[in-house]
């Protein structure tokens, strides 16, 4: 069996320190599929090692996953190594070939932790018709480019750990999860109303952020991860208050102000008004909590709420993803969907939450959201 048969390489030095792995290697795997080499130092002839991947890789036409996790290219210390790079033009790149072009069937990159800066990416990222995941976390970025927008297909995008990135470009329209978690500098996000499709929207501890344009506009979201962001603009609170999303959190220690009910502690009575021709959607439930830190496992949220009323009790359960890795008070906040509960104009009504053992819940409020409002 020739190397034409292979279709997958998976390699991962992450505790191995004296590796290296010739460019050459791959250059008849013209079936090959799946391409993984994390951490691995990518070492050329004459006991140096190059700072690129050959640009002979676009000519793997078959090439669908592509993980060089970890891999920042090396330079020998060497001293034929110092007299070449007199000699030739510096590389613009740390890693990266200077063009994607010839990679079509590339469904997946993963270039996590890969030392790449400004341009290190090739301006025809957006050519990569195929992709539908992208990892580019733990870089240098200060700004990505703006080809970004042209990935049709790109349903995951990760850029957690870029501590230098300051904007985001458009996002492509078929995005379905970003995930910008610890991007300390990033005070902007795009608009994210253009990415139509999007479900989940992580963006914790960016302390820079102010605000996320578009967000009152999507349909689509269901989570939001904002812990940590101690700086968004009234504005944006107001906009994430008065949404209708399934799930968020965010930093605060205080029911907000436009909350029409509120009480200390888990549970809350209220009777609602009466709705004057008015067509009650759901309700908004927020509550302020803290988490325990010795609790690993997953953190879930269920909320109990009797119509004492008409006489039932219904029960909506959500995951709080990522709620709350530190004992500071955050607020979650979730919407419920009057299709469920069928609450009624002048209904009396007692709302428990309940979070099991693994955090505290020190005050709850609820919004009623009509029709009408959402409208306006």
């Amino acid at each position: 069996m020739g190397t034409e048969a292979i279709q997958g390489i998976a390699i991962d030095l992450m505790k191995v320190n004296d590796m290296s792995v010739d460019e050459n290697v791959f250059c008849n795997l013209q079936n090959l599929r799946l391409l993984q080499l994390n951490h691995v130092k990518l070492g050329g002839g004459y006991d140096t090692a190059i700072r690129q991947v050959p640009s002979t890789i676009v000519k793997l036409k078959n090439l669908e996953d592509l993980s060089l996790c970890g891999c920042k290219g090396s330079t020998s210390t060497t001293l034929a190594s110092h007299l070449r790079s007199w000699f030739l033009p510096p590389s613009p790149t740390n890693l990266l070939p200077l063009s994607f072009h010839g990679l079509d069937r590339l469904t997946t990159l993963s270039l996590r932790d890969c030392n790449l800066s400004d341009d290190a990416l090739p301006r025809d990222l957006g050519s990569l018709r195929s992709l539908t995941n992208l990892e580019l976390g733990r870089n240098s970025f200060r700004s990505l480019p703006a080809s970004l927008s042209n990935l049709l297909r790109l349903t995951s995008l990760k850029l957690d750990d870029n501590e230098r990135i300051e904007t985001i470009p458009d996002l492509p329209r078929n995005l379905d999860v970003l995930q910008a978690s610890n991007c300390t500098s990033l005070e902007r996000l795009p608009d994210i109303s253009l990415a139509s499709r999007m479900r989940l929207l992580y963006i914790a501890n960016c302390p820079k952020l102010i605000e996320a344009p578009g967000l009152d506009k999507s349909k689509s979201i269901s989570h939001i991860d904002m812990q940590g962001c101690y700086n968004i603009s009234n504005t944006l609170k107001n906009i994430i208050h008065k949404g209708c999303f399934p799930g968020l959190v965010l930093p605060g220690n205080e029911i907000p102000a436009l909350f029409n009910y509120k009480n200390e502690g888990a549970t809350i009575s209220f009777k609602l008004p009466e709705f004057d021709g008015r067509i009650l959607s759901g309700i908004n439930v927020c509550i302020v909590c803290s988490s325990h830190l010795e609790k690993k496992e997953t953190k879930r949220i269920r909320i109990n709420l009797t119509n004492h009323t008409k006489g039932f009790t219904n029960t909506f359960q959500t995951v709080a993803i990522n709620l709350v890795k530190s004992c500071e008070d955050h607020l979650w906040q979730g919407h419920l969907s009057n299709k469920v509960f069928k609450l009624g104009s002048e209904d009396e009504v007692e709302l428990i939450v309940f979070c099991g053992n693994t955090m505290i819940v020190k005050k709850t409020g609820v919004y009623l959201v009509f029709e009408q409002d959402e409208a306006s």
